[in-house]
């Protein structure tokens, strides 16, 4: 028969592995042994978070929610003449209104073409830079490798830091709602941005939408006067008549793009910084580290102990 007895070492592996497992009791008188580590970095870092809150500047958000001009009426109804005449329009390089207008909007409202006109205004980069401009000399005082005009900010730059904290744009996919934010530090400014922006967006893809169907309707003229083909005739006629409507509209809707459900208020509660979060946070982060220090110390006496048990 095959001897199932334990070797005789087994014993003394079990009770080795038994006293290297550390109990919940064993953890707590860890950290409690090297209680100054968590004492002391937690209020250090909420004293280091306090101060970082208070030195940020307090902004304000102003929101506007908006909701996509009816395609169907914006349109005319022209989907049916799409479908047919959508080959020879493209032959043509005629476009015919269609879907993805809310994300061309979208794409339009954060593009550098938009938004330099709007932000390079004398008023509206000072309130954007408003550390940088000495409103006593009535200059700007701070330089950059990337001015050369006076210290004046660059269109460039107004672009970024507006597009990186300032402008805020969300869409939501199941309503169909545009939520439009921006955040300074000055609330009636900030709301008075927000429906700006908004009313400025409706009348540049306004004029876009005219200055594209007038340019259509002459290079559809044109091309009417040059055949004679009764079919094409008929198709350009088509066209023409399309691109008429979709001229009229864009003159007759101011909302051509959005239509403002909520316009923007002047805000009353700041939105950042969130200074108890920031201290809480903080905090908690100083306890953290204080704890890992706990068991790294730990760590480094269990070794030393285990090399002078060696030596010895």
């Amino acid at each position: 028969m095959q001897d199932s007895s334990p070797p005789p070492n087994y014993q003394h592996y079990n009770h080795l592995s038994e006293e290297d497992e550390l109990s919940l009791i064993d953890l707590w008188n860890i950290v409690w042994r090297r209680k100054w580590a968590w004492l002391t970095f937690g209020p250090l870092f909420g004293i280091i978070g306090m101060f970082y809150a208070l030195a940020q500047p307090i902004l304000f958000r102003a929101e506007t929610t908006l909701a996509p001009a009816d395609e169907e009426q914006s349109s005319g109804g022209l989907s049916a003449l799409a479908g047919q005449f959508g080959g020879l329009a493209s032959l043509a390089g005629v476009s015919i209104p269609g879907g993805g207008s809310v994300e061309n909007a979208i794409a339009t409202l954060k593009s550098r073409r938009f938004l330099i006109p709007f932000l390079t205004k004398d008023e509206n980069l000072k309130t954007l830079f408003m550390d940088d401009w000495d409103t006593e000399s009535k200059s700007w005082i701070t330089p950059s490798d990337r001015r050369t005009d006076s210290n004046r900010p660059t269109d460039l730059e107004a672009y970024e830091k507006f597009t990186d904290g300032i402008l805020s744009v969300s869409e939501d996919k199941k309503t169909g709602l545009v939520n439009v934010s921006i955040e300074l530090r000055n609330p009636e400014i900030a709301s008075k941005w927000a429906n700006e922006i908004v009313e400025a967006l409706n009348a540049h893809l306004r004029e876009q939408a005219q200055a594209e169907a007038q340019a259509n309707l002459e290079f559809l003229n044109t091309q009417l006067k040059q055949t004679s083909i009764i079919e094409i005739r008929e198709a350009l006629y088509g066209l023409i008549e399309s691109q008429t409507k979709n001229a009229m509209l864009a003159n007759a809707k101011e909302d051509y793009a959005f239509k403002v459900i909520d316009p923007a208020v002047t805000p009353e509660v700041r939105s950042k910084p969130k200074r108890s979060l920031i201290v809480i946070a903080s905090g908690l982060l100083g306890g953290f580290f204080g704890i890992f220090l706990c068991f790294a110390l730990h760590l480094v006496d269990t070794a030393k102990r285990g090399g002078e048990e060696k030596v010895s």
